[in-house]
């Protein structure tokens, strides 16, 4: 009898941790395994992602009912031999003290860049993760560079500690299907962005860069998908710098991989990451791809440049150049399509 596996998660929600325990849940439910996910919290936006088939317990905690959590865990970890916080924060934290509770084995799954993450939450959350990510025997990353934050921000690895470095998957994607009818966004070529509307994603820096280029009487389209809490600031952004008649911001798609087929570029320019799902989705679609350097995951995705274009992390003129480079010369496409499409 295979053990027992019971994931954490915030949320079925888009973003590219959930995604990935959705699918390594199913994948593993698919050769035998027992498994079980969780969902902690009842969130205010919509969730996308589709777990038909698997096990899935919502707490739905909102509130102040969100630090007791960790109690209705407890009897959820008890039915299971590995309990696994499947995100950072809440499901890490709260995850690994419903297995020391218990007494069993947990495992963290880190999906960031830690030493930048941690600037972004509240001094109670902030306490909290420094005592449990010193206390997690078993951590798993997604790129190395997630690996060296965490060490960054802690100083050291833990005596004891088991680190390693899985790298994220993807699903074999369907072909593409033609839009019927196409997008108006389509007219153009497209430079493509997508992520939550999040001051980490910095989608203000690709706005900035597709303004300038227009500016230069590069034509060109801009479109990011995605949903999120700066939506409203980044509309500003494109009604300030005069755009919004080729600045698209469609929301939150379900055929991503089409979208990607059909893109002239993909651009990344996020503040930090852990990996960066969706610009191995890019190159998984043919998309020749541009992102900054950050920490961390697209310096090893684009293996230092080779499949893709890599400018220096907040070098925003560097990057407008290399948007300007992809667009203006279908041979460096090309060669890019073809090397990342070899890399993924």
């Amino acid at each position: 009898m295979k053990p027992r596996l019971l994931f954490i998660i915030s949320d079925l929600g888009p973003g590219g941790a959930q995604p990935m325990n959705v699918r390594l849940a199913r994948q593993l439910q698919n050769r035998g395994w027992p498994v079980r996910l969780v969902t902690l919290f009842k969130r205010p936006w919509f969730e996308p992602l589709d777990a038909t088939g698997l096990d899935v317990v919502r707490l739905n905690a909102q509130g102040v009912e969100k630090p007791l959590v960790a109690l209705r865990l407890v009897p959820l970890a008890r039915q299971a031999d590995v309990v696994i916080g499947g995100e950072d924060d809440a499901a890490t934290n709260y995850g690994w003290l419903a297995a020391r509770v218990t007494g069993k084995p947990f495992i963290a799954w880190t999906h960031i860049a830690f030493h930048e993450h941690i600037k972004e939450l509240g001094p109670i959350d902030r306490w909290l993760t420094y005592t449990v990510r010193r206390r997690v025997r078993w951590t798993v990353f997604p790129s190395h560079g997630a690996l060296s934050s965490l060490r960054q921000l802690l100083g050291k690895q833990p005596q004891g500690a088991n680190w390693m470095v899985i790298e994220n998957f993807l699903d074999p994607l369907p072909s593409p299907k033609p839009f019927s009818p196409t997008p108006v966004c389509f007219a153009k070529p497209v430079v493509l962005g997508i992520g939550r509307l999040a001051g980490q994603k910095a989608f203000d820096r690709l706005i900035r860069a597709h303004a300038a280029l227009r500016a230069k009487g590069l034509d060109h389209h801009l479109v990011i998908l995605g949903e999120g809490p700066e939506r409203s600031k980044l509309e500003a952004e494109i009604q300030r710098l005069g755009v919004a008649e080729t600045a698209f911001l469609p929301g939150h798609v379900t055929n991503v991989h089409e979208w990607l087929a059909h893109a002239t570029v993909f651009a990344m320019c996020s503040r930090y990451e852990g990996f960066g799902l969706v610009l191995l989705e890019a190159l998984s679609c043919g998309t020749p791809a541009v992102a900054m350097d950050c920490p961390s995951g697209p310096r090893e995705i684009l293996q230092d440049g080779w499949a893709g274009l890599l400018t220096p992390e907040g070098d925003e003129v560097a990057f407008q150049a290399a948007l300007e480079q992809l667009l203006t010369s279908p041979g460096l496409r090309r060669t890019y399509a073809e090397r990342g499409l070899g890399n993924h």
